[in-house]
């Protein structure tokens, strides 16, 4: 990341030179010598432009640019493609991102059933069956839901 920000500052001025701070924060990096001198001379002659450095003036270009390029910036938030959206009395709802819609797994006549796919053992049956609340539900009934989709008592072994 660092590099590729030291080539952004060079592509966009590329005159002059930056003397690097020596602070574990900070970076150096190069510019033309008539670059710099332009840029400390507009900050000696502009007061009112609030740039109290050279480093002032570079550090809010290189944002400025790197926003244009959006380089920075907040990071997307990445949701799981399977979301528990809410437990009921005889279903789970879940939200399916890849296909932008709520999908309802039901628990009724001794299986689970998938209201979309029509399955008792597709994507969203098997994540339903893996949410801590569905589980807890199940394991305070002495359920069980069988690889086939089917719910059964767990079978005690003494």
């Amino acid at each position: 990341m660092q590099n590729f920000i030291k080539v952004c500052l060079l592509y966009i001025y590329s005159k002059g030179k930056v003397v690097s701070m020596p602070m574990d924060r900070y970076r150096g990096i190069s510019l033309q010598r008539e670059l710099v001198d332009e840029i400390e001379q507009y900050i000696k002659d502009h007061p009112e432009a609030g740039y109290k450095s050279l480093a002032d003036f570079v550090t809010e270009a290189v944002r400025k640019r790197c926003e244009e390029l959006q380089i920075l910036g907040p990071k997307p938030i990445v949701h799981p493609v399977l979301e528990h959206f809410n437990v009921y009395e005889d279903h789970v709802t879940i939200v399916d991102r890849k296909r932008e819609r709520l999908v309802d797994v039901y628990f009724r006549n001794n299986f689970v059933h998938c209201q979309l796919c029509g399955e008792r053992n597709c994507e969203h049956v098997r994540y339903a069956i893996q949410i801590p609340k569905v589980q807890r539900i199940l394991e305070e009934k002495g359920l069980t839901v069988k690889p086939n989709g089917r719910i059964e008592p767990k079978t005690v072994l003494y």
